[in-house]
């Protein structure tokens, strides 16, 4: 079993959070979750090997070898977008957008699932729930293109769906966006799912 996001050991506290191109405007954001920095920090800073660096963060080498993949892909992309990056301070909020086939219920669908819950996590209690008609249900509109963007303006961590297909994974992860594809999501997966 995984351990709890929320409870992992993080010590970095980056002085700053906010970074841009300077040569060029962008209105895209990436965000680097605090959990990221950490292991950029120990690993990339400190110099430590992966498994001393899991040690420090209290969780094991695999999800370790996990985030600091996601950090490195996230900040090269924002080398090669010249998006902007921002550092999310603390692991504690976050926002999870689930492709639904049901607009009541979560019934998980794929990317071109008619309806989109959003999910405002915060200190392990959903704050807020909302439904969107998802942009992508049209035969004429590909989920690559409208979902990340979507996902950007919510501001969302993660996007679940049924089935999503590496060229999605790629646009959401430019985005910062983590995709997690599962057949079944329950709200008590909000909670869960980061233990992977």
């Amino acid at each position: 079993m995984g351990r709890d996001k929320l409870k992992r050991h993080l010590q970095f506290k980056p002085l700053c959070r906010y970074f841009g191109a300077k040569g060029c405007e962008s209105s895209d954001v990436i965000r680097l979750l605090h959990e990221e920095m950490e292991a950029l920090y120990l690993m990339d800073t400190l110099g430590l090997y992966q498994a001393d660096a899991a040690e420090r963060m209290e969780v094991s080498r695999s999800t370790f070898a996990r985030i600091i993949k996601s950090a490195r892909q996230k900040v090269s992309m924002m080398l090669v977008s010249g998006a902007n990056l921002v550092i999310e301070d603390e692991k504690e909020d976050y926002r999870v957008l689930v492709a639904s086939m049901q607009r009541e219920r979560v019934i998980t669908g794929k990317p071109d699932a008619p309806f989109l819950l959003l999910f405002h996590v915060h200190e392990g209690e959903i704050l807020e729930e909302r439904v969107y008609e998802n942009p992508a249900f049209s035969p004429q509109v590909r989920p690559g293109q409208v979902l990340p963007l979507l996902c950007n303006e919510l501001q969302v961590n993660f996007f679940v769906a049924d089935k999503i297909g590496s060229g999605l994974k790629s646009a959401l992860l430019s985005k910062g966006v983590y995709a997690l594809s599962t057949p079944y999501f329950t709200k008590q997966a909000l909670f869960e799912m980061l233990t992977q």
